[in-house]
């Protein structure tokens, strides 16, 4: 139950992912272990993995320089090559179409009862919301996540605080090994959570700017409408949801395929989201066949939050996020000791974001036991 630790870091990119690479070098291995051995349970070799680290690093390099030197730094910080930190960048992207291609195995076992069932349903479980000030006690703009993901992940994660002047500082969560912030709000109040997606047309841009990548350019915005920028101005290999919120009160969830954006609003002052598509033209959804608890999580969280619209604040973020329906894969989400270890899910983490204030609450685990702690952008 300790509290995330958090590493303050500055302008130059390649210090920032040295003084990472060299707090956190325990964990990026610990990291890197773990992807492997989950990718190795869905048919990807460790040394098949790390030569597509080695493939994506290629790509990131033509895409994004800031990006890539904190990644080699990164990589001189823990010691390891610059391939298997490539690897972790590009995680979501190899782990997604993994997981497609094992949504897809339960076709070819109608077809051919000779191929072994792909077993107990498991996946990415991450239900995010976004609240506007009419749906808040204190009028301010407010994001929130629960991220679910493999439970070898848990406790190997950190808060990363970047101070600078030539874009904006920020607050974010991160994995060790990877430049992050998966989920943050930055000076000018943009803020960010996010769910993982998968289609059918999953891999058919190949190497395109990285999930991760995506991420890390939108907290660098200081407008709101280059914060979308990212996100939408070049195709991209996997889908993904994107959050994306402002101090002032505006919201945009922006659902994307490989070819495709979908954009949705609040309704009432609330969006809620999880890990199917609610929006059409992206071909066939792909998570809800192997984790069908997406089709209850999003929907519930929203009921939750509802019965304090006008009074949300940190008590009923909390509440709602703590919500143990279909346990072990509700909302707040625990191990399935039924599945294989490698592929266990758990909340490894969980947001509250006020992005009027410019403060990321964060629970080191699922919220039902993990306190949220403050961190702001400036301390």
């Amino acid at each position: 139950m300790s509290p995330i630790r958090c590493l303050d870091v500055g302008e130059d990119s390649f210090d920032r992912g040295l003084a990472h690479g060299r707090s956190f070098k325990d964990d990026v291995a610990a990291n890197l272990k773990t992807y492997l051995r989950r990718f190795e349970a869905s048919g990807l070799a460790p040394a098949d993995a790390l030569a597509e680290g080695a493939r994506w690093q290629a790509a990131m390099a033509r895409q994004n320089d800031d990006y890539v030197a904190e990644m080699k730094g990164i990589a001189a910080g823990a010691e390891q090559s610059e391939a298997a930190v490539a690897l972790l960048n590009a995680r979501y992207e190899v782990a997604f179409t993994l997981f497609g291609r094992d949504a897809q195995k339960s076709d070819a076992q109608a077809r051919d009862t000779t191929i072994a069932s792909p077993g107990i349903a498991e996946t990415d479980g991450c239900t995010s919301f976004g609240a506007l000030p009419e749906a808040t006690a204190d009028g301010h703009t407010w994001l929130g996540q629960n991220w679910d993901w493999l439970a070898g992940i848990h406790g190997h994660t950190l808060v990363l605080r970047i101070r600078r002047s030539r874009r904006p500082s920020l607050v974010c969560l991160t994995e060790a090994g990877i430049v992050g912030g998966k989920m943050g709000v930055n000076e000018t109040g943009i803020g960010l959570v996010e769910n993982g997606l998968a289609c059918d047309h999953d891999g058919r841009n190949p190497y395109q700017k990285p999930f991760h990548m995506r991420c890390r350019e939108v907290l660098d915005a200081d407008r709101y409408d280059d914060a979308l920028r990212p996100v939408v101005e070049t195709r991209r290999t996997c889908s993904a949801n994107f959050v994306i919120g402002a101090a002032g009160g505006e919201i945009i969830d922006l659902e994307t395929s490989p070819d495709h954006v979908c954009v949705l609003h609040p309704a009432d002052g609330l969006i809620t989201h999880a890990n199917h598509f609610l929006g059409t033209g992206h071909g066939e959804s792909q998570m809800e066949r192997i984790g069908p608890g997406t089709l209850f999580r999003a929907a519930r969280l929203r009921r939750l939050l509802t019965q304090a619209n006008g009074r949300l604040g940190l008590a009923a973020f909390h509440a709602a996020t703590s919500d143990h329906f279909g346990l072990p894969n509700g909302i707040c989400r625990h191990p399935d000791e039924r599945q294989p270890e490698a592929k266990r899910t758990m909340t490894a983490g969980a947001v509250l974001i006020d992005l009027d204030a410019r403060l990321m609450h964060v629970a080191n685990g699922p919220p039902c036991t993990h306190d949220y702690v403050p961190f702001a952008v400036e301390t």
